[in-house]
């Protein structure tokens, strides 16, 4: 049985985030062109291929796939933080998922109580809740992140060196982030006594 999503206006009187999908839809998939104009960046970036047909570009220090190249430079150059946002970060594979939902649920707790029924982490995934910030840039949907009311709750995989610097260098930023231990044990040349 699907759950009616609040309306954006019921929206802006709630505490704590909105799920991006209930702001935006999930139908609402106006394709905007994707960000151009970094060709020539991307060009003189060096590249690899990986099983012949991942491209890879270095950039900033991190290899990144050749679609997300443009998303990245679009965000660093156009993103404004507001105060209140909360950026989670994760390398992928590392409980990204289960960041999303522990993080919608605590800032959005007295919105949407644990045990409501309508609550949105009952009827939408949470990557529909927490939008990952880099994929609205590449696909050029970064204008919808304005139509989220504050407090943001927002995602990435990108590491804290390509993050733009209104984010890396405000030392009002909010960010999580969560990595798993490989379980590796590096050999010690010395003794602790």
């Amino acid at each position: 049985m699907a759950m009616a999503a609040p309306t954006p206006s019921a929206s802006c009187c709630l505490v704590g985030p909105v799920p991006f999908n209930d702001v935006v839809g999930a139908e609402d998939d106006d394709r905007i062109t994707p960000p151009e104009g970094y060709g020539h960046i991307i060009s003189t970036l060096p590249t690899i291929g990986i099983l012949g047909r991942f491209v890879h570009h270095q950039y900033q220090g991190a290899w990144l796939l050749h679609e997300r190249i443009p998303g990245v430079l679009s965000f660093q150059r156009r993103f404004s933080p507001r105060p209140g946002d909360v950026l989670l970060t994760s390398p992928p594979k590392c409980g990204t998922t289960w960041l999303k939902a522990m993080a919608f649920a605590t800032m959005g707790r007295a919105a949407y109580p644990p045990t409501a029924a309508d609550h949105p982490l009952r009827r939408l995934n949470p990557h529909e809740c927490v939008p990952f910030i880099d994929d609205l840039f590449s696909a050029g949907h970064d204008a919808k992140l304005e139509a989220l009311p504050s407090p943001r709750l927002l995602s990435t995989h990108m590491q804290h060196s390509l993050l733009p610097a209104s984010l890396a260098e405000n030392p009002n930023a909010k960010i999580v982030y969560i990595c798993r231990f490989s379980g590796f044990i590096l050999p010690s040349t010395s003794r602790a006594c």
